[in-house]
């Protein structure tokens, strides 16, 4: 158990922490061998449900970009997790999706345009009642410098958990390829898409708790959640030019990932 008593003949890890750790490792590594390197085929996505008729109406009438609501329409029809909510063009018809939802609610801008939530995109929080629904229904449209009365999105309180940024973009050199940022991170993980699922359990392992004793974040569901997104923007690779998933709430052990904000960013412009 000391390092200083070892005879010095072979190298050694002292420690159980150490020896998981490259246990872990080799077990991945192992993993690797078994499935092969680079990106998994597409063929593979044959094995996932996929809803394509929610898929088509997230894109049936978008211009250069998915928004926020369109964006998790298309994401939810490849089983990725995200909020509860809906698009209301009226206060009353936010009070009753907010009632539909759950009190308290948040609500923010339905325009695409309107900057994501990470760079300051405006959002009311904590909305507890109608009338606060129907201020905020006003408030977060002269917030982001749009007229009011253009429709916003109500949706469900996010659980807590930590939170962390997903890109899937297609680089010139290497093709399809993940970036998951966390907070604390010297940087963003990387890994070629369509992920396989070794790859996913990789990106979601390397999330760790932010405090010490707080509970150990649900790291599979994490890795659920960036194996469908990557299928997802990969299967439909002829329309979208990037997926950005602005903010990926991790709730604690065995309560899964939950995409908060979304925005897909299309090849062309679609008729």
């Amino acid at each position: 158990a000391r390092a200083e008593l070892l005879s010095g003949e072979r190298p050694a890890l002292v420690g159980v922490r150490s020896a998981l750790a490259a246990i872990a490792l080799a077990g991945r590594h192992g993993q690797r061998l078994t499935q092969g390197l680079g990106p998994t085929p597409i063929a593979e996505l044959k094995r996932q449900k996929v809803d394509r008729e929610r898929a088509d109406k997230a894109f049936a009438r978008a211009g250069d970009l998915l928004g926020d609501h369109e964006a998790k329409l298309f994401l939810s029809a490849y089983g990725v997790p995200v909020t509860r909510q809906g698009v209301a063009a009226t206060p009353s018809a936010a009070v009753r999706i907010a009632q539909t939802c759950g009190w308290p609610v948040e609500v923010k801008p339905w325009e695409p345009s309107v900057a994501e939530e990470r760079a300051g995109g405006p959002i009311a929080r904590g909305v507890k009642n109608p009338p606060d629904v129907r201020r905020a229904f006003a408030s977060v449209a002269t917030a982001a410098g749009i007229p009011v009365g253009v429709p916003v999105i109500v949706r469900a309180t996010p659980p807590p958990g930590r939170e962390v940024a997903v890109r899937i973009a297609r680089l010139a050199h290497l093709g399809w390829t993940i970036f998951v940022e966390a907070p604390g991170a010297l940087s963003p993980a990387a890994a070629p898409c369509p992920l396989r699922r070794s790859d996913a359990e990789e990106l979601g392992a390397a999330l760790e708790a932010s405090r010490s004793g707080e509970a150990a974040p649900d790291r599979a569901g994490l890795a659920e959640l960036l194996l469908r997104a990557t299928f997802a923007t990969v299967d439909r690779e002829d329309d979208i030019d990037s997926l950005s998933l602005g903010r990926v709430i991790v709730a604690e052990k065995g309560k899964g990932a939950l995409t908060v904000d979304a925005r897909v960013k299309l090849r062309r412009r679609r008729r």
